[in-house]
């Protein structure tokens, strides 16, 4: 299960996982016209909106099937976004998922496809394809 957010430790864990999901497959964030991290929905977020946004990508690997997607929204700041897993498989015995993460936040959009797995650990992790 993923650690709580508001921990000093699950904190890092949501920075890294987040910088992760944003640059961690260049090839395919070239494919969908990704601009500098500054320029990235992420950059732009508050510490709630991170917050929401990784516990609906916790909630939609966990939960969701193939296909079915999901939303996540801060009505205080009107950052949202949408998750949508694509394909589920096994690597290195590891359930592992595919999915495709768009964000937006002040006006600034940004759409990925991450492939993620869980470990023995119980966490989710960014793999390399």
């Amino acid at each position: 299960m993923f650690k709580p957010f508001g921990t000093e430790e699950g904190m890092r864990k949501i920075s890294r996982m987040i910088a992760l999901v944003m640059v961690a497959l260049p090839g395919a964030a070239m494919a969908f016209n990704t601009f500098s991290m500054r320029d990235m929905p992420i950059s732009y977020m508050t510490e709630e909106d991170r917050e929401i946004f990784m516990a609906a990508v916790i909630d939609t690997l966990e939960r969701n099937h193939d296909r079915q997607g999901a939303s996540w929204e801060n009505p205080k700041t009107g950052a949202h976004g949408d998750l949508t897993p694509r394909v589920s498989f096994e690597r290195a015995g590891n359930r592992c998922r595919e999915l495709e993460v768009a964000n937006s936040a002040r006006g600034h959009d940004n759409r990925v496809v991450v492939m993620m797995c869980k470990h023995t650990d119980g966490e989710w992790k960014i793999e390399s394809e």
